[in-house]
């Protein structure tokens, strides 16, 4: 049999020399779905075809005359396609237990929605069992858990759970938004605003404009590590008459990026302009920075 035939027949799967009989299954039935005429239409009829006929020839092959593609080459190239398939197969096998790992998830999600939907009130037990569940490394189980928690929100135990969740370095965007629509009192709020501001860097906008309600003190500690899009986010949300402490002023002011130094001027200008007095020499410093706003708003100041 023509070795360079066989070749082609499995570029055109998209498999190079070294796939399996099972390679060429899945490579098929992949490529077979996204082509069909009845998804595509006309436009992809020749590949459609190509696939099926390269199909066709390789799925009549043994797994011998397949692997004896590889004898001739050098052993090299050999190790490099070993290692290949190997690859390969923990892949799938990654992919599979990770699919499986979501059916559990989503069927635990929908026993948990039936469970507390036909539940009148929550208890103690309850609030144990959401609690070992926002423990997960997982977002799929703790989202589940969050999203039956509202009962919960101000009891001390979720406060200390989810605010571990919420020093995680990476929050799921779900986690978050789920986080931030808790009905939380304005004292718990606070003190997760507080016990979090650290990780604020990794909040999104929602969340953080959630945790810190009209509380300026929640505001001066998110202030101090939220990225600099939020730090605007912060600042507009800043109650009028309000006074910010002076060391948070210094802090943000010995930035140079316009994102920070142009709502924060705005700020100074609006709600505590004799702040202004404290800071003239940083103020004189940015009539010469680089962005025009930033020189005018100081100019203001001054």
């Amino acid at each position: 049999m023509d070795n360079s035939e066989i070749i082609a027949n499995l570029h055109a799967l998209g498999l190079e020399i070294g796939a399996t009989s099972d390679d060429i299954h899945s490579a098929f039935r992949k490529l077979a779905r996204e082509l069909h005429p009845d998804v595509t239409g006309q436009k992809s009829n020749f590949r459609f075809q190509q696939v099926t006929g390269a199909y066709t020839f390789l799925k009549n092959l043994t797994p011998d005359e397949l692997s004896s593609l590889t004898q001739s080459l050098p052993e090299h190239e050999k190790e490099r396609i070993q290692k290949a398939v190997q690859k390969r197969k923990e892949e799938a096998l990654k992919a599979e237990r990770s699919a499986k790992i979501d059916s559990i998830i989503e069927k635990y999600e929908s026993e948990l929605k039936d469970y507390y939907t036909n539940r009148k009130s929550g208890d103690d037990s309850d609030m144990r069992a959401l609690i070992l569940r926002m423990k997960s490394s997982r977002p799929k189980v703790v989202n589940a858990a969050l999203k039956h928690s509202a009962p919960f929100a101000n009891r001390v135990e979720f406060r200390k759970a989810i605010t571990e969740i919420l020093k995680r370095p990476e929050i799921d965007s779900a986690t978050a938004d789920i986080a931030g629509s808790l009905p939380f009192d304005d004292t718990t709020r606070k003190l997760i605003a507080l016990d979090t501001s650290g990780n604020a860097g990794n909040f999104p906008a929602g969340l953080i404009i959630s945790l810190i309600g009209n509380d300026t003190d929640s505001m001066e500690s998110m202030l101090l590590h939220a990225s600099p899009e939020n730090v605007s986010v912060i600042l507009r949300r800043w109650p009028q008459g309000k006074i910010m402490n002076d060391s948070v002023i210094r802090f943000l002011l010995s930035s140079d990026d316009m994102r920070i130094l142009v709502p924060l001027l705005g700020a100074i200008r609006t709600n505590f302009p004799r702040s202004a007095k404290n800071h003239t020499k940083r103020l004189q410093e940015l009539e010469n920075h680089s962005a025009a706003a930033v020189r005018a708003w100081a100019r203001k100041l001054l």
